[in-house]
């Protein structure tokens, strides 16, 4: 018995090609069913990201060149700090981080620093060795020197009964004035002094500003560091009481205060300014009897305040006190004609200050000069600022002597055997000879009137002193006024 089967019993003998076809699917259906099963199992990955579970490759990263172990820190600021020898540079610094939760405090009041204990500087004796300047000496005009006699015991400083009383008259003006501030002025002892001479006048701004126009011609900035390599005086870049206007050529004031007396000067441009014209700075025990005479008043008149005769805070006719020309107040005399030793402005003197020093040995030695060192320097008179208690010619004051004030001034002094009416011989020019500059530059007005014309000098010829019995006592000259003080 056969079975037919149609077709396929027709192709029984070429159907090989047909099993091909049918193995090939089945075995593309086993691929996909093992790759699912792999996929579930994690052990295949899906666009380069394994399923949860299973472990992640490490990566690896390339680069040109391994990076340094250590970094490199950034840059700081280099400080660089100028010496005597050159420049210095300091080593740079980390800058600390600010917490910026911390408040910036408000910035302080910066105290005045003294300076350093200096050694005694020799009082500048006149030397027939050195000749001055009489170009520096013609535009100067110095004052006229007042020949003061020599004296044996002269009796120097006060006592506590004077200092009692001048304290009950103080109060009694409405001053603040305590027997403490009298004190460094006692005990009261004998000294011997030579001749010598003593400036009749304070000195005043025309012919100190004469004598910085000559140093400005060979030391540019002199006023900040041409005395002695201190500062010579404050001007107006430096302070806002200052008259002195300085331009980088010259230093001027309105003509109205030329014959107000110089102040905010320093110790050491008085200092030069003296020595360059031949004189010195008067010493304290100089000073004080050139004021008081041999009868020791109290004030360069005597014993009894006369506000008609000085120029101090508490003013004849209640007036606001201020500076006056230093020819001011003739009957307010010293007994040897010199004016203003009380009030006006008090004056430097060369003496370093030491309160005890009128107790000890070295004060009654002839022609004292001061103790051997100190921190400041003395100034005596009293100004146009302080009350009479200050004014009295046996009170000490102190001052830096780097500083400059509005109340301190200065006058000078010299010997008596080589002083002259003009100029005393003497080692006169500042340290580091100054040379004679061209005559043509001194007091000369250009008559360049363009705008770009070059400044000059101003007049620095200082009219000669005017006669005594031709001046008002009082003159109302005037100048810039501070607030008085008690």
């Amino acid at each position: 018995m056969s079975r037919n089967y149609g077709s396929l019993g027709r192709r029984s003998g070429g159907a090989g090609w047909q099993w091909m076809i049918i193995g090939a699917v089945l075995g593309f259906a086993c691929a996909a069913v093992l790759g699912i099963v792999g996929v579930i199992a994690g052990v295949v990955e899906i666009s380069g990201v394994s399923l949860a579970g299973a472990s992640s490759p490490t990566p690896i990263v390339i680069t040109a060149t391994a990076l340094p172990a250590t970094m490199t820190p950034f840059p700081t600021e280099v400080l660089v700090t100028p010496t005597s020898a050159g420049v210095q540079v300091e080593a740079p610094t980390a800058t600390p981080t600010l917490d910026p939760t911390f408040q910036t405090l408000a910035p302080t009041e910066t105290p005045t620093t003294f300076p350093t204990a200096v050694s005694q500087l020799s009082a500048p004796a006149a030397s027939s060795s050195g000749e001055i300047d009489p170009i520096l000496i013609d535009a100067v005009a110095p004052s006229e020197l007042i020949d003061i006699p020599g004296i044996q015991d002269f009796q120097m400083g006060t006592t506590p009964p004077e200092v009692s009383a001048a304290v009950d008259e103080c109060l009694a003006q409405n001053g603040r004035c305590t027997v403490a501030m009298g004190e460094d002025s006692a005990p009261q002892h004998a000294v011997t002094l030579s001749p010598f001479r003593m400036d009749r006048t304070e000195v005043s701004y025309a012919q100190y500003l004469a004598f910085m126009n000559y140093m400005e011609q060979t030391s540019p900035r002199a006023y900040a560091n041409g005395c002695y390599g201190q500062p010579c005086m404050e001007t107006n870049l430096d302070s806002e009481t200052s008259a002195v206007t300085y331009d980088s050529v010259n230093y001027t004031v309105v003509p109205v205060i030329n014959l107000l007396p110089i102040t905010e000067v320093t110790w050491y441009g008085a200092r030069a300014y003296c020595e360059a014209i031949g004189r010195r700075l008067p010493t304290e025990a100089e000073w004080e009897y050139a004021a008081r005479g041999s009868s020791g008043f109290i004030y360069p008149w005597g014993n009894d305040w006369d506000p008609t005769r000085a120029m101090t805070s508490r003013t004849a006719d209640g007036s606001t006190a201020q500076k006056v020309d230093v020819n001011s107040f003739p009957t307010g005399a010293s007994p040897f004609g010199v004016l203003n030793l009380a009030g006006n402005v008090s004056e430097w003197v060369f003496d370093w200050y030491d309160a005890r020093f009128y107790g000890r040995i070295e004060a009654t030695q002839p022609d004292p000069e001061g103790p051997a060192s100190g921190t400041t320097k003395v100034h005596r008179g009293g100004s146009w600022d302080t009350v009479p208690f200050f004014a009295r010619s046996v009170h000490r004051q102190d001052f830096a002597p780097n500083d400059g004030t509005p109340f301190i001034g200065f006058r000078c002094a010299a010997d008596a055997e080589t002083a002259s009416a003009n100029a005393a011989q003497g080692s006169g020019l500042l340290p580091g000879a100054i040379p004679s500059p061209d005559p043509a530059l001194l007091g000369v007005q250009s008559n360049d009137n363009s705008a770009n014309a070059a400044p000059t000098l101003p007049p620095v010829r200082v009219p000669s002193a005017t006669p005594l019995a031709n001046l008002p006592e009082q003159p109302a000259t005037p100048t810039v006024t501070l607030a008085a003080g008690s």
